[in-house]
């Protein structure tokens, strides 16, 4: 009764497309295998797919890798001699689903393997590297990663959700990983609607996504990553709004096209000053950017001021630029008002309060707080 009750929970699903987990199913001694022939919107749907339901044996050196086999995680944990690093090299797992507790003593490696068409939903790793691997037609929904790792590896088709537990994992590009994940179309609805629909449901589950990698690698990986990956969060978040708003644009009645016509405008302009300052301090990770642009802008309008002689300047025309970028001499450098020269002094002064606010404000944090 109690594994009957554990496979009615787990396949609880809602009307977003998402599949509930069963929190008390990590034992996975039963192979779930209602997925592939209901979750239409994921890469591994296959309905014709016949899953081998007698776990993998993880006899590595029979063949080349398992096919269409039910891989549980207590099989491969009774391979493994506590304190030695178990390795899996070269081989491909081929319409494969990983189910129940993955959790080596002291770790799992797979090098250069092959995950085709693999469901990862329902299984738990912890301390599993995957090293140059490739995973292509494959879904990471519902599965949780605890102290694992994910380097150079090649992503192809993936599906992914907002229900992936992340804890202290690393993944060293998380770019391409966002980038191949998809959701596919119902093939009984042929509606431009439901096309629409699926689009901006995928911009939302790849920024709920991105957030689970950026506070998982606020405390795991270099800092080169971790700051990619907060651009790659802000920039899909921005796009998940704008995707939305055009789905209602699309879907609403007239009035309400006209209100969300007006936040779409305020969303473009949101994305398109987080693309600028984003760029202007590597997404958090570059003091030097700023401070040359503060350079370059003191520098660009000193020269500017030159070719405006005006018996209100105070001193050399750099002497001018340095006053108004650096803002200590602003009230100095007064101009009639509506004249050529004060419209450039206005423009100069937004320019410097811009540059100089990123400046500081990165500095600040670089110095006075830990990632």
């Amino acid at each position: 009764m109690k594994i009957l009750s554990k496979i009615r929970a787990a396949r609880t699903s809602d009307s977003t497309g998402s599949t509930g987990v069963d929190e008390q199913g990590d034992a996975a001694t039963v192979h779930i295998g209602h997925r592939r022939r209901d979750c239409w919107w994921e890469p591994i749907y296959s309905p014709d797919v016949t899953i081998n339901k007698e776990a993998y044996d993880w006899n590595a050196t029979r063949d080349s890798g398992p096919s269409n086999r039910f891989i549980s995680g207590s099989s491969l944990n009774s391979q493994i001699t506590p304190g030695d690093t178990y390795s899996v090299k070269g081989k491909t797992f081929t319409n494969c689903d990983f189910q129940g507790d993955f959790t080596p003593v002291p770790l799992v490696m797979f090098d250069q393997c092959h995950f085709v068409n693999c469901d990862f939903a329902y299984s738990r790793w912890k301390d599993a590297h995957f090293r140059r691997c490739t995973f292509s037609g494959s879904s990471l929904s519902l599965a949780s990663f605890s102290r694992c790792d994910f380097r150079d590896c090649d992503w192809q088709s993936m599906g992914v959700s907002s229900r992936i537990d992340l804890t202290h994992t690393f993944i060293s590009n998380p770019s391409i990983l966002i980038d191949s994940s998809v959701s596919n179309r119902n093939s009984n609805d042929k509606t431009l609607r439901h096309r629409l629909n699926q689009w901006y449901r995928l911009k939302g589950t790849r920024a709920h996504f991105l957030r689970g990698v950026m506070i998982s690698h606020q405390t795991t990986g270099d800092e080169r990553t971790y700051y990619h990956t907060v651009k790659l969060h802000e920039l899909r978040r921005s796009t998940e709004r704008l995707s939305y708003d055009l789905f209602q644009i699309y879907s609403q009645s007239y009035t309400q096209k006209a209100v969300f016509l007006a936040k779409l405008l305020l969303h473009l302009v949101n994305y398109v000053i987080l693309r600028v300052f984003g760029w202007l301090n590597g997404w958090g990770e570059s003091v030097s950017r700023p401070y040359l642009a503060l350079v370059t802008c003191f520098v660009f309008f000193a020269e500017v001021y030159k070719h405006f002689p005006s018996k209100n300047f105070n001193g050399h025309s750099w002497q001018k630029s340095f006053d108004i970028s650096l803002l200590v001499g602003f009230t100095n450098q007064s101009e009639v008002v509506g004249s050529t020269l004060s419209l450039i002094q206005n423009v100069h002064v937004i320019i410097a309060i811009s540059i100089y606010s990123v400046f500081f404000a990165t500095l600040i944090s670089k110095l006075s707080r830990a990632r």
